[in-house]
């Protein structure tokens, strides 16, 4: 009876800790695809765990890392490396808190980057209840979703500008209305390999994109494609290819449209690629296709297109005129398709554009347009203010002639920070016309400094003047120029201090200089907002 009592006694024992004690949660793998389907994004691209779980990324296509940290930034986690279609790579979370991470080639451009977000709590084995006897609930009313970012609208379109090493890439988006970042893929293969920089871009509308690139092969062919990414997802255009120039061969030359049409002169404009060679390059025009007029001749090398232009006079009014480009090099001659244009007639309505503002400061910019009189006697302003009714006008000007001229009007008493529209105004005898309206904005009232390099003046064998444009942007600045026969400059002119909220010019002369020597030069300018440093320019000593 005793032995009885006592078996019965662990018995009760062992189903007791059976029952108080659950077993403890088992670590949890949780699968990530990597590149999914070409695709460059983690999928799914956030996880939850708990800490002692694994997370596993399967490579769905070749060329991606998954690396602990955000883009640029490795926080040294972990880091995959970069693994082929097929790859498997696993990582255990002890520790709680959020862990992001990013594929090397292709987060900074791309945005493929992803999040492991580890709880403090592990789930415990659920304890089992007993059965209850079911209650009918009340039908809820289902909570609305938000709606969904939807994903860009992306097409790839041809190429231009092809050269030997060197192309322009084109394409066209439609964010849907949330920001997007857009950037072209390339490369020998349609695996691409290489990235144009990344644009934001923002609408409902269908917009135009494009990414010159430079540091191809010769003679071969290349795919792309263009690549858009917003919160609803990634979309690809389709492959496009393009075959690249031989190293040197004829010139390529293209005639594009005149401008600056007046009574009795135009502009003649083309675009040119050397093709690697010296080359010749003028415009044939008259009032057939037999031409009878030549433009002086330019001499152009290298091997990327280029602008061309060359300005005509001695026209008859109100005229129709041929013209195209030529252009010849050791490897041959190439014709421009012909154009047309025809001039104004001796006097009318006068003719403007509404240009680019420039010097936009904080309180103050330089409203800009080109102006044809049109023969009579025209008086100019221009219209400006915070809307499209502009509400304020600049001084009026008076301007006579037949050719385009430029106009502008400084304004000031502004507001910083601030959206204006402008536009230009122009009357005489035979009518009013408007530019287009052009917006710009004012910068805030203090910041980094903004500097523009002018070309430099008054060079000898020796010596030379440095210039250009300084706003201090409200706080005290000091500003100099660095010079050198190389971009790594070496001199440097003595500093000087301004202040202010208007641009204003900066010269610095410099002496000691070698004859007949090309020098590079750029303006620097520091204050409190941060430094600032101007394009470079080049001069050559006589």
């Amino acid at each position: 009876m005793r032995i009885f009592s006592w078996r019965l006694t662990l018995v009760v024992i062992a189903a007791t800790s059976l029952i108080s004690y659950p077993k403890a949660a088992r670590a949890m793998t949780v699968d990530v695809t990597v590149g999914p389907g070409g695709n460059l994004v983690f999928s799914p691209s956030s996880v939850t765990i708990n800490p002692g779980d694994q997370v596993k990324w399967t490579w769905g296509s070749s060329g991606h890392s998954t690396t602990s940290g955000s883009p640029g930034q490795p926080n040294g986690i972990w880091d995959s490396g970069i693994h082929n279609q097929g790859a498997t790579f696993t990582h255990t979370f002890n520790s709680a808190g959020t862990f992001p991470y990013y594929c090397i080639p292709h987060g900074g451009c791309c945005n493929m980057v992803g999040t492991v977000m580890v709880s403090e709590t592990p789930t415990p084995t659920p304890t089992p209840r007993p059965t209850a006897t079911a209650t009918p609930r009340p039908t809820a009313t289902a909570t609305p979703r938000p709606t969904a970012t939807p994903t860009p609208v992306v097409t790839t379109n041809p190429a231009t500008k092809v050269a030997a090493f060197s192309a322009t890439l084109n394409g066209s988006v439609n964010p849907r209305g949330a920001t997007t970042m857009v950037n072209f893929q390339y490369g020998l293969t349609t695996t691409y390999g290489s990235n144009t920089p990344m644009q934001p871009q923002n609408g409902n509308t269908v917009q135009a994109v494009s990414a010159n690139i430079a540091g191809l092969l010769a003679n071969r062919t290349y795919h792309f494609r263009i690549v858009a990414h917003n919160n609803g997802g990634t979309s690809f255009g389709p492959d496009r290819v393009f075959t690249t120039l031989t190293a040197t061969g004829p010139p390529v030359a293209t005639t594009n449209p005149a401008t600056l049409i007046a009574s009795f002169s135009a502009t003649l404009n083309g675009s040119l690629n050397p093709h690697g060679l010296t080359t010749t390059v003028s415009f044939q025009y008259g009032t057939t296709t037999s031409y009878g007029s030549t433009t002086p001749m330019q001499t152009q090398t290298g091997s990327t297109y280029r602008d061309i232009a060359a300005s005509i006079s001695g026209l008859s009014p109100n005229t129709v005129y041929h013209f195209r480009i030529v252009a010849t090099n050791g490897a041959g001659t190439r014709f421009g398709s012909d154009r047309t244009f025809t001039t104004l007639s001796v006097t009318g309505p006068p003719v403007v554009t509404t240009n680019p503002a420039t010097f936009i400061a904080s309180f103050s910019a330089m409203l800009n347009a080109l102006l044809d009189p049109h023969g009579l006697s025209t008086s100019v302003h221009f219209e400006y203010g915070t809307t499209p009714s502009y509400g304020l006008t600049t001084a009026p000007q008076n301007r006579a002639g037949n050719t385009f001229q430029p106009v502008g009007a400084n304004v000031t008493g502004l507001t910083a920070n601030t959206l204006y529209h402008f536009r230009v105004v122009a009357s005489n005898n035979a009518g009013t016309t408007m530019g287009s309206d052009r917006t710009f904005t004012t910068l805030t009232p203090t910041g980094p400094p903004v500097v523009i390099t002018n070309g430099a003046t008054n060079l000898t064998t020796s010596s030379g003047t440095l210039n250009g444009s300084l706003d201090p942007h409200g706080l005290t600045t000091t500003v100099f120029f660095q010079y050198g026969t190389t971009t790594s400059y070496g001199s440097a002119t003595p500093m000087q201090t301004q202040t202010g909220n208007t641009y204003r010019n900066i010269t610095a002369n410099v002496s000691g200089l070698t004859p007949h020597t090309t020098y590079h030069f750029r303006m620097v300018a520091t204050n409190a907002g941060g430094t600032r440093m101007g394009i470079d320019r080049t001069f050559t000593t006589q």
